[in-house]
């Protein structure tokens, strides 16, 4: 025999099989066709094929998923199947393994769904600019999910585990159902008014029909404009619904949404240790740096010789005293010359008022003098008066009235006669 390696059936049907698991796009697939040759087992597992005019494939459903499926599978039926394709070793045949299976009837909901997923997205309701950032350190949050499920237990345990300061509150809802959703606004909107931190909206997993209330676009309209940043882990990893596109924040399972919406104390004791840490090493650098430089002034020039710090002020302050004095003798000269001189002047025009006064009122005497009744009276002229009143006519004395004559020089009393 030659030098050539030869392997086994099993080991070649093992190492396909790795290759097909290795394969992420073969992890997810969503797939149509008609069932055939469906073979329910005992155990609660279900095979059949699913075919198409020209193909057909082998398909298995475990037990495990059968048990949420709402209908019961027939020969013939037009389904939409999302599964994961693998190899089975034993026989080397590649297959479905099923995940979960909806009736063609409800092709029309995933239609429905990418159209106002569209339109939508066109007015902007996913755009990041208008997500509003999750708190690092919430102090309250609110959860909305269905009351028996266990979405909000994972939630709680993980969210309590890892930060035990928050306080959590339920808010139960209903999570499907005809017109569900119309109670799940009215609690959103509720819960938004209060003030929480935080908001999550959360349930398991299911099918595009069980999770429809939450593709609704009046809820989410609602959550766009909600002021509560908006957590959505809605269905499991693999499910989106149009809340998981308008909230803040798109987690794939409830328990993600619990680390995302809190710290991990545990990461922040490490993290606090190390800030610790690091401050008492820039700490001590800093005091190591202070006493250096303590050092360096203690040594200093102008510490060893406090003189030398002051006396070039002194002598500084000297000099401006003597520039000072001699400036505020240089001002009074200059003050007292200028009064002196201004003194002078006004001496001389009060001199010359005085002079033209003078002249004034000699000229006011002359004319004065000129128009005095007793220069008149010089020339010969009297004044004659009764009780102190000038008489004017000869009508306004009678006769035997006695009567005051005023000469120039003296006044005399006279009778009418």
């Amino acid at each position: 025999m030659d030098a050539k390696k030869y392997i086994s059936v099993h080991t070649l049907n093992k190492y396909i099989k790795a290759r097909f698991d290795q394969d992420a796009s073969l992890h997810n697939v969503y797939i149509t066709g008609e069932i055939s040759n469906y073979r329910p087992h005992p155990s609660g597992h279900l095979y059949f094929t699913l075919k198409d005019d020209h193909s057909r494939i082998s398909a298995v459903m475990f037990s495990s998923a059968a048990k949420k499926l709402q209908f019961q599978l027939e020969d013939g039926m037009k389904v939409y199947i999302r599964a994961r394709v693998s190899v089975y070793e034993v026989t080397g045949e590649y297959q479905l393994y099923v995940q979960s299976i909806e009736q063609d009837g409800l092709g029309k909901l995933y239609l429905a769904f990418e159209d106002l997923k569209k339109k939508l997205a066109k007015e902007g309701l996913f755009d990041e600019k208008y997500k509003k950032p999750i708190p690092r350190f919430p102090k309250s949050i609110a959860i909305l999910a269905a009351k028996s499920g266990d979405a909000v237990h994972d939630f709680i345990e993980i969210a309590h585990s890892r930060f035990p300061f928050v306080r959590l509150i339920f808010f139960p809802i209903p999570v499907q159902g005809k017109n569900a959703y119309l109670k799940i606004i009215e609690t959103l909107q509720n819960v938004d008014r209060i003030g929480f931190d935080l908001i999550v909206i959360t349930r398991g997993g299911g099918t595009i029909e069980n999770l429809w209330n939450f593709n609704e676009e009046a809820l989410a309209r609602v959550i766009f404009q909600c002021q509560t940043p908006i957590i959505s882990a809605v269905g499991h990893e693999l499910d989106f619904t149009i809340c998981d596109f308008v909230s803040d924040l798109r987690c794939p399972t409830p328990t993600a949404a619990a680390v995302s919406a809190t710290p991990d104390q545990e990461e922040l004791k490490k993290h606090l240790n190390g800030l610790t840490q690091q401050l008492v090493h820039d700490m001590n650098h800093y005091l190591q740096n202070c006493q250096q430089t303590l050092n360096r002034l203690k040594n200093s020039y102008f510490l060893t010789t406090p003189e030398a710090l002051y006396s070039q002020e002194i002598l500084r302050l000297t000099h401006l005293q003597d520039q000072f004095s001699y400036q505020f003798k240089l001002l009074n000269m200059k003050v007292e010359q200028q009064l002196l001189h201004h003194q002078k002047q006004l001496k001389q025009k009060m001199d010359q008022n005085i002079q033209k006064q003078n002249y004034k009122i000699q000229q006011l005497i002359i004319q004065l003098d000129a128009l005095s009744p007793l220069k008149v009276m010089q020339r010969g002229y009297t004044l004659i008066k009764k009780d102190d009143q000038l008489i004017k006519s000869q009508n306004d004395v009678k006769t035997d009235d006695l009567i005051d004559i005023q000469f120039y020089d003296g006044m005399r009393k006279a009778q009418i006669k």
